[in-house]
């Protein structure tokens, strides 16, 4: 089809009628309140952040240094090496590995025989005792009767001695008759320096009396001291528990071992626990006795317990080492150092299983204080 055909060329007229084409009207939207918003906002946010910022760091700075903690904290209980005061067989045990015992439960008992037979003999020397105390008092009183008569022997001798004398210058007496006289007289003399020398002997045994108690005698008190030892090493035999607690490493004591005196056969780990928390040394500015702590054993997350600062070592662990650190070298390196700290328990909770040797953190409320311009307080 071409243009130049007349049937086909466009009407000139259908092209003026056709109303005009005109543009759409623009769309006019409503302005968007959002940025006004945000644009009110902003200023307050960007004075408010830092002035949060401060806030919380005052806030941590003021109360910065207060609580004072370690997680290199145990558990401490007092261990007690459970031995024999005499030496002999076991013939008994008592008591089984880790058993709760009260204080003064029988834990094993040693062979009673010989030390039966030692008190029985202490008991029969100190009746042989009272024997020989009586004896004595007899042989003081049987002396100062033979005293008497030897006085009244020599009282009669000296007056035979005279009247010999007395007849020996009248002549009537011979120098025989009057030298036996006076050999009678001192024979008499001596039998009294005997007598009183042997009642001084028996005397002085007598601890100076002859009518002191039996039971002040030397003799005796010596032997009921024998007596005594001999049934305290009879009561020995039988090992009792010293405090309660709960004994360990029992499996190794069995019927028929020897034990030795005064050599551990095992231990009695005591119900008193306490806490031992290791702090550096630049923790301790102001920590002081008595301040409050609280306690979270590693075996028992969901425990806590509390306590008080009982006390402060005297050194830290390096001052107690047996090969102690030479810090006098070229080559030293400065280690903070920790100081063992021990804090009692307010209270222990029943039916946990506490024991010696648990890991602890400890946290001290040392109640220390800062001060906005300077200084510091400790509130009590």
């Amino acid at each position: 089809m071409s243009l130049d055909d007349p049937d086909h060329r466009p009407d000139p007229t259908a092209l003026e009628e056709a109303p005009p084409v005109t543009d759409p009207a623009p769309v006019v939207q409503a302005a968007d309140p959002t940025p006004t918003r945000r644009s009110r906002l902003r200023l307050p946010l960007l004075l408010a952040a830092p002035i949060v910022a401060i806030a919380v760091g005052l806030f941590f700075y003021l109360s910065g240094g207060r609580y004072q903690s370690t997680d290199n904290g145990y558990l401490q209980a007092g261990l007690v090496p459970v031995a024999a005061s005499v030496s002999g067989p076991v013939v008994a045990v008592m008591v089984h590995n880790n058993q709760q015992v009260r204080a003064g439960d029988v834990l094993f008992r040693i062979d009673p025989a010989p030390f039966q037979a030692v008190v029985d003999e202490a008991a029969a020397e100190l009746a042989n005792a009272r024997t020989q105390v009586s004896s004595l008092r007899a042989n003081y009183r049987g002396g100062e009767a033979g005293l008497a008569a030897a006085r009244a022997r020599l009282a009669y001798a000296e007056r035979e001695a005279a009247r010999q004398k007395s007849l020996l210058a009248e002549g009537i007496s011979s120098q025989n008759q009057y030298d036996q006289a006076v050999l009678a007289a001192q024979t008499a003399r001596q039998q009294i320096q005997t007598s009183v020398q042997q009642n001084a002997g028996v005397a002085a045994t007598l601890t100076g009396s002859v009518d002191a108690p039996t039971a002040a005698q030397p003799a005796v008190q010596r032997a009921e001291a024998a007596l005594e030892r001999a049934r305290l090493n009879l009561g020995y035999t039988v090992v009792r528990a010293a405090q309660d607690g709960i004994v360990t490493k029992v499996d190794q004591l069995q019927r028929g071992s020897y034990v030795t005196a005064a050599k551990p056969v095992f231990t009695l780990a005591g119900t008193r626990l306490w806490v031992e928390g290791n702090f550096k040394e630049d923790q301790l500015n102001h920590m002081r006795v008595g301040q409050r702590a609280t306690f979270h054993v590693d075996a028992f997350p969901d425990l806590e317990l509390t306590g008080r600062l009982t006390s402060f070592s005297p050194g830290t662990g390096n001052s107690f080492a047996l090969l102690p650190a030479e810090n006098a070298t070229g080559n030293w390196v400065k280690v903070v150092q920790r100081l063992p700290v021990e804090f009692s328990i307010d209270r222990l909770p029943q039916g946990v299983p506490l024991h010696a040797g648990l890991s602890v953190e400890v946290e001290v409320d040392t109640g220390h204080r800062r001060h906005l311009f300077g200084g510091d307080a400790t509130s009590r």
